[in-house]
């Protein structure tokens, strides 16, 4: 019923990730000119109150339905009755989350127009149905839709957003676009399911389930939504917020090609964990885990050395505060990435799910009294401190669990050796932002010097990964060239 290639799914996988993070990417610095850090940290701010009722209306049925339905791909039957009975499910959670929601917007007198604009993101979960598009590892049908919502939202946000007065407008763009980014994907379905008797569906059986995926996702809230919430209620600043959101979406944006891979790799090992083959699981973690580090390292060690001239290039003059907050955020590139490919390939498809709730909700814990701690004094810089710190305490714990699979000595001889290569990487990427005036110009140039020279490194070295994706391109070469 489905199947892929891996190097193909990750492709497709990268584009579909780029393209959910391309609005932002390009808009971003027009939009904190247009709208000022005051207008974007009001966005972040009720967005931060939005969430919340998504994240009950979502329920972790996401992360449960990928798992489930890559299990079962290859019985068509089974596949589709597991989605009837999730997507029924998720659209009872989402309308009762969205009438919870518009309760509390009029029980705290808030600005009902803005509130409601923001609302799609509690909608986007009843029509979310990516999950079961991963599970089948069909990624071309993801990328192909959401090209041109992307696209279209783009030009949106440039023709209608022309002033401070124009965040209504911004709202509903920015939370319609993804709505309607998987509305449009339902018509697709038709290639995949199959009918089912409607009075086979089993709903119950699945309660359980998606609450042990929905503890992690409760408490993953706690240092990736509340850090805006209480940066908001405690600060009373809104500019703060503005600040702290813009240096989180350049570290969502890295990060989004880091952990791409994760995705497409961790449906194929679901289906190897039920086919019981560890040690080809153990290849595919090792393999991830090498190419993660390749790459994450040299992003952390070049954000902080283009960050002085970065922020105020890109944002604006206004938002020169970014920079420290996006040296500070740097390091959870690779942390982040640790936790996340042991989580995505190892603890959730071996069902462990209830292990990594317990680091989940230690990290959780740490974020929370660190920024209650941290914020008062600090503002956005403490919150940025606290999340680093939160996402080191999941990570450690995702190590000490999965030892006994993977060597965490293993993993942290690849981490130095990458460390190493991105350090003497540095050197040049921070001298030319130190000689060369402060332009948009430079900025490339430092990113170029960096390039190159981690480069160098990884052919003198013959560093594996490095091989390994030089044998994959001298392959497509020759057989381009065959054709």
């Amino acid at each position: 019923m489905a199947g892929g290639n891996i190097k193909r799914n990750y492709i497709y996988n990268v584009s579909f990730q780029i393209f959910s993070l391309l609005t932002p990417l390009i808009t971003t610095p027009y939009v904190s000119r247009v709208l000022g850090a005051d207008g974007v940290g009001t966005y972040s701010y009720i967005h931060s109150i939005a969430t919340y009722f998504a994240l009950f209306a979502a329920l972790g049925l996401s992360s449960y339905g990928l798992r489930e339905v890559s299990r079962v791909r290859d019985n068509p039957r089974r596949a589709s009755r597991l989605f009837y009975e999730l997507t029924i499910i998720r659209l009872v959670t989402t309308l009762l989350s969205f009438l919870a929601y518009f309760v509390f917007v009029v029980a705290t007198g808030s600005d009902l127009k803005l509130y409601l604009a923001t609302s799609f993101v509690i909608l986007t979960v009843g029509a979310d149905c990516t999950w079961f598009f991963q599970a089948m590892e069909n990624f071309k049908s993801l990328v192909i839709r959401n090209f041109l919502v992307k696209f279209i939202s783009i030009a949106c946000i440039f023709l209608f957003v022309r002033t401070a007065d124009d965040l209504i407008v911004y709202t509903v763009i920015q939370t319609g676009s993804i709505f309607l980014s998987n509305l449009v994907l339902f018509p697709q379905l038709k290639k995949w399911l199959v009918r089912v008797s409607w009075r086979r569906l089993r709903f119950a059986r699945h309660l359980k389930e998606t609450l042990v995926y929905f503890v992690p996702t409760i408490a993953t809230s706690v240092y990736t939504v509340l850090d805006r919430t209480m940066i908001g209620v405690i600060t009373q600043d809104m500019t703060e917020n503005g600040f702290y959101e813009q240096a989180h979406k350049i570290v969502n944006i890295l990060m989004t090609v880091i952990t791409s891979l994760n995705v497409v790799v961790g449906v194929r090992t679901s289906y190897l964990f039920g086919q019981n083959k560890e040690e080809e699981i153990r290849g595919h973690i090792r393999d991830t885990f090498r190419f993660m580090y390749m790459i994450s390292f040299p992003m952390c060690a070049g954000l902080i050395a283009c960050a002085d001239l970065f922020a105020p290039e890109f944002f604006g003059v206004e938002y020169t505060a970014v920079a420290p907050m996006l040296k500070l955020f740097a390091p959870l590139l690779f942390i982040i990435g640790t936790s996340n490919v042991l989580g995505t390939l190892y603890l959730t498809p071996s069902g462990q799910r209830a292990r990594s709730n317990r680091a989940i909700i230690a990290g959780a814990c740490t974020n929370l009294v660190l920024n209650l701690l941290l914020i008062p004094r600090f503002g956005g810089i403490g919150a940025v401190v606290a999340s680093v710190l939160a996402e080191l305490v999941i990570s450690g714990l995702y190590l000490r669990f999965s030892h006994a699979f993977i060597s965490a000595w293993q993993l942290l001889g690849m981490a130095l050796r990458y460390a190493a290569f991105a350090g003497v990487m540095f050197i040049p990427t921070y001298l030319v932002g130190q000689v060369l005036p402060d332009r948009a110009t430079t900025i490339l140039v430092q990113i170029g010097a960096g390039a190159v020279a981690y480069a160098l490194l990884l052919i003198l070295c013959r560093d594996p990964a490095w091989l390994a994706c030089k044998g994959i391109l001298d392959k497509k070469i020759k057989r381009s060239k065959t054709e």
